[in-house]
């Protein structure tokens, strides 16, 4: 929830806009139609004058805007906005998706510079330069823009888009004023009160010259997700024995190859401070600092139950529409696990601005340093006690709808709660630092012109440093093995409704090991002391990217048929030098490697946007974009994992080539009333290259690993539809004049070209989802407010299956937010919020619908009050 909701004036926020540029005309313009500063309706109306004369494709939302509606972060605001959709982790939104593409698309900008991104140290996986929103609190923010089309001005890496997230400025807000919130909220799973708190504090001088603004904001948040995971299936394509003949005779099918039903639980604690200083002197000199901090610690603790399935062992098998749905399995092995870490997320940045002008000239000069770092403050301990080769099972797969999850148990005696029947596996220890750093000297010019085609030429120049740091040491006990411990080195599941809105019958309570007596001192500092293994180094790296790049753009605006021709044309060039060090196994030996290679980009674009009448217009770009390959894809790394049965590795490619694309937009938009407005766009990108993941099995110290990694594919396309719609009808007759809509659609078809070892073939590019749409109902009367907002998207291809492993995907998941609020007076307001009211699921599948995954994280409600002064 936004705490500060005061409204920003129109002429800051244009003049603050670090990617947009506006003329005083069209300044003008927009202070006669605002009209209601402060309300929700004037926040659209802001929104869409944003849109109307940016110099290209973009939607935005103003800091009203977000703070109408429920919003733990950043990426849960954005989800509004046309073409957009997020990714959620334990019910939180992390990742954004716009126009269908994946987060490793986008490009994330603070104040229209790069941001360094925070890694994820949870585990093993790894997420490169997709920035992480659940660090960024909603509350530091002023204002949020997705830029679908690029100028030359601005940085490259989106073949998506670029978010640029706006934070708010002293001038722009204009006086001296306090804004507080106190929030409660209750999860409905974790069962906790969590406190959630923010302020911001805006001084300005009496002649409106000097301001400084410090605003801040701290939240607790408690989570728990409830999941069956780790389903993963082979594909048959010669089919297996069903009756044990001997002789293969089902044809080509799918084979469950594992599950692991597990629960998940954290205590999150963030900070966040944003400050500006922003001092203007003259009418011709502005001095900007802006600092901003963030800080993200979480306690997570994992339980699991889990298995893998081997055909050889597979009886009475149920093969329905080419897949193994049921089957008794003989002699496999259960594992139990308990996993435990403490992480930091810390995010800092510093921006320095300066900007003279005069009647021609516009110079301006950005000194920036954003540093991301991330770390097991707490080292992850990893629990494992696993049977022998002795339990009989039985175990049914229905499809991945609605509450369903597979039906799993034990048939010939095993006890998950005994602990006679599970002995020791091993100890797992593993500390991981990432540190990601990026760093900007930037020199803009702006030449203002008369007569020409051109109204202005603008040229600059940039140098940036991105340097990417993660160290990984892990140690392994085996002196656990083969023992069999009492019950007092175990406790029973923390929960006792574990999957309770489930409709299936796995293990629901199992023994949950108790780390202490397990684990001792171990690690001693003796044991730490002979680290970095050779493991440690090979998972281990450094990337690092100087990233030198000019631009040359003409701005023009000319009369055409007695209505306005505007937009901009111009090229970026831009050299890459890349570097990678790390360790790669030679002949079973950790030995140092190290990457260098440089590459050249030319990035042509062209934004126009023509007055049809004076309400509506036409917009038409064409750009080529590019996104850099994800800073982890490129290391030298090879990272073993066997947090399941299932064991599994994943190696870099310093070699990967980035994506490249030509993109075309073209869109129609109709402004019918000050708040309200009517958008159709079409969109296409020609991807002449893209990245795809190919799955191999490894050989490595005895073990046979199923190795994924990062490999340049062919060709792919991406088009699709925009359709938005924006509507206050201030119009209808009392009560219902407070009535208000938002409604958006995207509909998005994507086709790659992909390579096996042994074939190509075609699927949908990775990480793009068919269909997505947001509807937004609001009412606005006197001191009562209320929005209720459900924002849904299509299935998507996670990851398309090589080396007999099926592709695997998300279903189709949609939630539907809430917000009621009530102005007390003229200093308070008091609110309430729900999130995912109807209780979504997340799922998961392979194939037409086989279940691969299920994830529930509940409902979240809070109560809070705002206070401005």
């Amino acid at each position: 929830m936004l705490a500060v909701s005061t409204a920003l004036s129109a002429t800051a926020a244009h003049a603050q806009d670090a990617t947009t540029t506006t003329s005083a005309d069209e300044v003008t313009t927009e202070l006669e139609t605002v009209q209601v500063l402060g309300s929700y309706a004037s926040s659209l109306q802001r929104a869409l004058d944003d849109k109307r004369y940016a110099p290209s494709v973009i939607d935005s939302i103003e800091a009203e805007d977000i703070g109408k509606l429920p919003a733990q972060n950043v990426a849960e605001a954005l989800q509004r906005l046309p073409g957009v959709t997020i990714e959620r982790d334990r019910g939180e939104g992390v990742y954004v998706r716009v126009r269908g593409l994946g987060p490793g698309f986008q490009l994330t900008t603070l104040n229209g510079q790069t941001m360094a991104v925070n890694e994820n140290v949870r585990n093993s996986g790894q997420t490169g330069r997709q920035f992480r929103y659940d660090t960024l609190p909603s509350e530091l923010v002023s204002g949020l823009e997705v830029i679908k089309s690029p100028t030359a001005a601005m940085d490259e890496g989106a073949i998506g888009g670029v978010v640029n997230v706006k934070t708010f400025r002293p001038l722009q807000l204009g006086a001296s004023e306090t804004h507080l919130s106190a929030e409660l909220s209750r999860p409905q799973l974790a069962g906790e009160n969590d406190p959630r708190l923010s302020g911001l504090y805006n001084w300005v001088n009496r002649d409106g010259s000097f301001g400084l603004l410090v605003s801040a904001a701290y939240a607790e948040r408690s989570l728990r997700q409830d999941r069956v995971n780790e389903t993963s299936w082979d594909y048959h394509a010669d089919g297996i024995d069903s009756d044990g003949d001997g002789v293969e005779d089902t044809g080509a099918v799918y084979v469950p190859a594992g599950i692991r039903p597990t629960l998940e639980l954290e205590n999150r604690k963030r900070i966040g401070v944003a400050s500006s200083l922003q001092w203007k002197p003259s009418d011709a000199l502005e001095l900007n600092l802006d600092l901003f901090y963030s800080r993200q610690e979480v306690d997570y603790d994992e339980l699991a139950i889990g298995s893998g399935f081997n055909v050889e062992s597979m009886h009475n098998l149920v093969v329905d529409n080419g897949a193994v749905t049921g089957f008794d399995h003989r002699n496999g092995q259960v594992q139990l696990s308990r996993e435990t870490s403490g992480i930091t997320d810390d995010n800092r940045s510093v921006r320095f601005n300066t900007t003279w002008q005069n009647d021609l000239w516009q110079l301006s000069g950005t000194a920036f340093v954003s540093r991301a770092h991330s770390w097991d403050d707490d080292p992850i301990r990893r629990t494992r006690l696993r049977t022998d080769h002795v339990v009989d099972m039985s175990a049914d797969f229905p499809q991945a709808s609605g509450d369903n999850i597979p039906a799993w148990v034990f048939t010939g005696g095993y006890d998950p709660t005994d602990p006679a029947a599970t002995p020791g596996r091993r100890l797992e220890w593993r500390e991981i630092d990432a540190l990601d750093t990026e760093r900007a000297l930037q020199f803009d010019a702006d030449r203002m012109l008369d007569g020409a085609f051109f109204s202005s030429l603008k040229a600059g120049v940039k140098y940036r440093e991105r340097e990417r740091t993660y160290d990984r040491m892990d140690l392994i006990n085996n002196d656990i093995s083969g023992i069999t411990f009492d019950g007092s080195r175990f406790t029973a599941l923390p929960v006792g409704d574990f999957l309770g809105g489930a409709s299936g019958n796995v293990p629901t309570e199992w023994l949950a090991p108790i780390e202490a007596p397990f684990w001792g001192n171990w690690p001693t500092a003796g044991d730490l002391a002979d680290s970095p293994t050779a493991g440690d180094l090979q998972n281990s790296y450094e990337v690092a990217e100087d990233i030198a790049s000019a631009y040359l753009m003409g701005e023009f605006r000319r009369d055409l048929g007695g209505r306005e021709l505007r937009g901009n044309v111009g090229v970026r060039a831009v050299r890459t030098r890349q570097r990678t060090n790390g360790h790669a196994s030679v002949d079973g030996a950790a030995t140092p490697v190290d990457f260098r290679r440089s590459y050249n980009d030319i990035l042509p674009s062209l934004n126009v946007a023509y007055d049809l009448t004076g309400n509506m217009l036409l917009r038409g770009a064409v750009a080529k974009v590019m996104t850099r390959p994800d800073l982890a894809d490129l290391s030298s790394k090879l990272t073993f994992n066997s947090s399941g049965e299932i064991l599994t590795a994943t190696g870099g490619n310093p070699n990967l080539e980035p994506f490249e694309a030509l993109q075309y937009d073209l869109t129609f938009e109709w402004y019918t009333a000050p708040s309200s407005a009517f958008v159709a766009g079409l969109f296409y990108k020609d991807i002449s290259r893209f990245i795809q993941t190919q799955m191999t099995d490894l050989q490595f110290g005895g073990q046979t690993y199923l190795l994924s990694s990062k490999v340049n594919g062919g060709a792919a396309y991406v088009r699709g539809v925009e359709l938005a719609w924006q509507q206050v009808f201030s119009g209808l007759p009392a009560p219902f004049d407070g009535l208000g809509m938002q409604v958006n659609y995207t509909w998005t078809d994507s086709e790659a070209n992909y390579v096996d070892e042994e074939a190509r073939f075609k699927d949908a590019l990775e990480g793009v989802a068919k269909n997505s749409y947001n509807i937004v109902g609001f009412y606005e009367k006197g001191p009562l407010s209320a929005r209720l907002s459900y924002s849904w998207r299509d299935d998507i291809v996670n990851s398309v299956g090589t080396a007999d492993v099926a592709t695997n995907n998300s279903k189709a998941y949609g939630t539907l937010d809430g917000n009621l609020s009530w102005q007390i007076n003229d200093v308070l307001a008091v609110y309430a919020n729900a999130i995912n009211l109807t209780g979504e699921v997340q799922r998961m599948y392979v194939g037409e619908n086989l279940f691969t995954g299920y994830t529930d994280y509940g409902r979240t409600y809070s109560v809070g009050l705002r206070a401005k002064f």
